[in-house]
């Protein structure tokens, strides 16, 4: 599968054909985390790097510095589709999307943006409202096949991952994730080697997940984007500690996360609180471990995967605890909100 991902000689010329499709003094813009955007005319794109050509000057972007590329000539209700993806909302992006389906485009970037992001939406509705996750797959291979220098490679790749995770295919999402971890950016092979130890974990091979994670762990790159791979290794780590009878030693890094960093990261604490709350149930803590769940789905339950495993073991522990009502009311929350989610199908 990852050589059907790899390389794609005729995809890619008919890429650069469409890269020249700028008139009237349009410009397309390539945005950044940090900086303003950058105006100009993209004269070559791949997978990781973006050359864009301004005022006769060519300057290069590599993949892992752009959040977000606005077209020339682009309609708007791409660039309304982008601003609800943005937001969570896949529903009102898709109904933006569907407005351009009989729309020619006026270059073959954007259509491609068109087509990314359609299929980006399938996947994460299939995730967490239970759509077609098969028909999301097919369209996020198709993309894959047919753009394969799409600076949206890396971000495909992983959703291919997450896709196959939350349908149990632990296997097949670390072979997804593997291009992430491959890429030429160490942050990025941060967050690959993180997406493929949690794929191990999830498949409980808790030695290569250790293994995984340590990885990331070792790791001498000192930014932000790399801290936070870290946190989120140690939080990894953590559970396969619990999970090989170190759940003491777990424990202690868990609460030294929560103790040290900002509540506002809910992605960072919403995981450390399930992790947290799955090394209270190994050390047969059951109220503790509620209390920790709860965290999730009281303070950070705006994380889908996150809350969708918090509302699981909630579900069976205010059972324990003959709290019937809360226990139903946790499981329909994952029915109904989370019917795509892997935790919405597991057994207690």
């Amino acid at each position: 599968m990852l050589r059907q991902l790899a390389f794609c000689s005729l995809g890619a010329v008919l890429l650069l054909l469409g890269l020249h499709g700028q008139s009237h003094g349009q410009s397309d813009k390539i945005f950044g985390a940090k900086t303003t955007p950058t105006p100009g005319i993209i004269v070559e794109m791949g997978r990781d790097k973006v050359v864009l050509d301004t005022n006769g000057v060519k300057r290069d972007f590599p993949v892992n510095e752009i959040t977000q590329i606005n077209f020339a000539e682009e309609p708007s209700d791409l660039n309304s589709a982008r601003s609800a993806v943005r937001q969570r909302n896949y529903n009102q992006a898709l109904t933006e999307l569907k407005k351009l389906d009989a729309a020619p485009l006026a270059r073959d970037v954007i259509k491609q943006d068109f087509e990314y992001y359609k299929a980006l939406c399938l996947a994460k509705l299939a995730m967490t409202e239970g759509g077609d996750k098969t028909a999301a797959t097919a369209a996020m291979l198709a993309f894959a096949r047919a753009y394969p220098q799409n600076y949206h490679f890396y971000e495909v790749a992983e959703m291919m991952g997450d896709l196959a995770a939350s349908s149990g295919n632990s296997a097949d999402a670390a072979r997804y994730y593997g291009p992430i971890a491959a890429a030429p950016w160490p942050d990025y092979q941060m967050r690959g080697n993180n997406a493929i130890g949690r794929a191990q974990l999830a498949d409980k091979q808790f030695e290569p997940a250790l293994a995984t994670f340590d990885k990331v762990l070792a790791s001498d790159l000192a930014t932000p984007e790399a801290a936070q791979q870290k946190l989120l290794a140690t939080v990894g780590k953590s559970i396969c500690q619990a999970e090989t009878g170190k759940a003491d030693q777990a424990v202690t890094a868990l609460q030294d996360i929560i103790a040290k960093n900002d509540p506002q990261d809910a992605a960072l604490f919403a995981r450390t609180y399930n992790a947290l709350g799955r090394c209270y149930l190994k050390q047969n803590k059951p109220k503790d471990a509620l209390l920790a769940f709860l965290h999730t789905d009281v303070l950070f339950y705006a994380e889908p995967d996150a809350h969708a495993e918090a509302l699981y073991h909630l579900s069976t522990l205010w059972n324990d605890m003959n709290k019937t009502e809360r226990a139903v009311a946790a499981s329909n929350t994952l029915k109904t909100r989370y019917a795509g989610s892997v935790w919405n199908n597991r057994k207690p």
